[in-house]
């Protein structure tokens, strides 16, 4: 058993300039500014897997294995909320952000279900929005926010 708990993670990832990336099979897309990505981490390790996003993150290790590496890489991640659950609330909470933030790449992180998107833009001036949908997602488990800059 990991020392880790499962559960579900936002990371605010800033792409500097435009950057045109290459997203696996999701082709060419062009990202500039701020982004929204909601992951799970109910597999080997649970929320352990945010570490290795900081990382791809940070030049320490490479990554090309989740849609989300291919942000990462050439991004920094700002901040991350963590929400340790046994539940599988990743697709509830992308539902509950679409009304806040848009969602720019069809298929970007949601290739293993009927999410149109688990990435979104980011808007900086709607964070209480965005935290009040983190509060009210899992009664029993409070998001834990980071900081990484």
């Amino acid at each position: 058993m990991s020392q880790y708990p499962e559960g579900i993670y936002t990371l605010i990832i800033s792409i500097e300039g435009k950057q045109e990336l290459e997203i696996g099979n999701l082709g060419r897309n062009v990202f500039s500014g701020e982004y929204l990505y909601v992951g799970s981490a109910h597999g080997p390790g649970g929320l352990k897997r945010v570490t290795r996003h900081i990382k791809v993150s940070t030049g320490t290790t490479t990554g090309d294995h989740w849609h989300v590496d291919y942000l990462t890489d050439p991004g920094e991640i700002k901040e991350t909320w963590l929400i340790p659950t046994d539940k599988d609330l990743e697709c509830k909470l992308v539902a509950d952000l679409t009304d806040i933030f848009e969602q720019p790449v069809r298929g970007f992180g949601s290739s293993d279900c009927e999410c149109f998107s688990h990435l979104f833009t980011y808007d900086s001036g709607r964070k209480d929005e965005l935290i009040k949908k983190l509060d009210r997602l899992e009664p029993e488990g409070k998001p834990i926010r980071f900081d990484w800059k």
